[in-house]
């Protein structure tokens, strides 16, 4: 019933997300909006590769974690983080569906099942921090650069207010293991039903997740390729609006992509972000002297390489678990044949 209730308000949020989307659309001129993503045209097909970029960065950071695992090659890596990117984007699962699939994805493919959760969770708490950080540095451009004061008392209450969930997260950890926390909170929601057996004795991933926690050095080198990934997708914001015919400083593309994020992360619930990610261009970008046709036009494209590059990726994992669904039916039919 609990998951039920989660997966109506995940709906709702989207539709209601929507809704808000359509309207900023209307409202700034859809006629404006398409004229820009015109003139920029086929050219927009140039992002699908840029975004290659920082992810791989990111993926760097990923790999760093999983040091010693063989298995674990760089190329896997991406393709599993476009998936993971993929699933939390265009599927309604609050952002958290991909993470899951990421642990199940390489279990699969031999990693140990409680080391490829481990290696996430450390991963996702680095893209906490490394977030937080770069979010930081959008608010002090902002501080620096912009006179609207209601509008720095907003990202400023904001960026209070999500601080101490990144702390109880990390003590959390620290102090009880989350898997062994997870477990417990699945068993209360879905009835009784263990998921995390299917990854692994949650003891043996809380004590997986410490020995990553006690690599410090280790540690600042994967949150720096996630840091060195975020300043990179500062880069393909640069770009895009220069594909739009409309160049904009760095330190705007900085703010745009730092603020932008905060805002989507903390609306976690809507899928995609609808409605929250245009809104939250248009505002940010009001303050940089990005119009609301220009802000929606840069938001579409977002979206067009986030469904170019994702739909094919998600096909990529559906034959994927096609394949190995096929391959399970003959080794059942196998053994069925052998007893008989």
């Amino acid at each position: 019933m609990q998951l039920l209730k989660i997966k109506v308000m995940v709906w709702v949020a989207g539709l209601l997300g929507l809704s808000v989307a359509v309207f900023l659309m209307g409202q700034a001129g859809i006629p404006d909006i398409l004229k820009i993503l015109t003139m920029a045209g086929w050219s927009l097909f140039w992002l699908l590769p840029f975004h290659l970029l920082p992810q791989s960065l990111d993926v760097l950071s990923w790999k760093w974690l999983l040091r010693g695992e063989e298995r674990a090659h760089f190329w896997f890596l991406l393709w599993v983080a476009l998936v993971r990117e993929a699933v939390n984007g265009l599927l309604p699962v609050a952002r958290v569906g991909g993470e899951a699939l990421g642990v199940r994805l390489l279990a699969r493919y031999g990693v140990p099942g409680y080391v490829a959760g481990a290696s996430v969770m450390v991963e996702v708490t680095l893209t906490l921090l490394s977030q937080f950080i770069f979010t930081l540095a959008g608010l002090l451009i902002l501080i620096g650069t912009v006179d609207d004061h209601s509008l720095q008392r907003g990202v400023v209450i904001s960026l209070i207010s999500v601080l101490p969930l990144v702390l109880i997260f990390l003590w959390i950890q620290r102090r009880w293991g989350l898997f062994t926390v997870l477990q417990w909170l699945m068993k209360k929601m879905l009835g009784g039903r263990d998921l995390l057996v299917l990854i692994g004795d949650p003891r043996r991933l809380d004590a997986e997740i410490r020995r990553l926690y006690a690599r410090r050095w280790g540690l600042l080198v994967a949150n720096f390729w996630q840091l060195a990934g975020l300043l990179m997708g500062t880069a393909e914001v640069w770009f895009t609006f220069r594909l739009l015919g409309h160049t904009i400083p760095f330190w705007a593309a900085l703010l745009m992509e730092s603020l932008g994020q905060a805002l989507r992360s903390v609306a976690f619930l809507v899928p995609g972000g609808l409605g929250i990610q245009e809104g939250g261009f248009i505002l940010f970008g009001g303050a940089i002297g990005v119009g609301p046709d220009l802000a929606l036009a840069f938001s579409l494209a977002r979206r067009f390489r986030e469904m170019s590059l994702g739909i094919p990726v998600l096909l990529s994992w559906q034959a994927l678990e096609g394949h190995h669904m096929r391959r399970q039916w003959r080794r059942l039919r196998s053994d069925e044949g052998s007893v008989s």
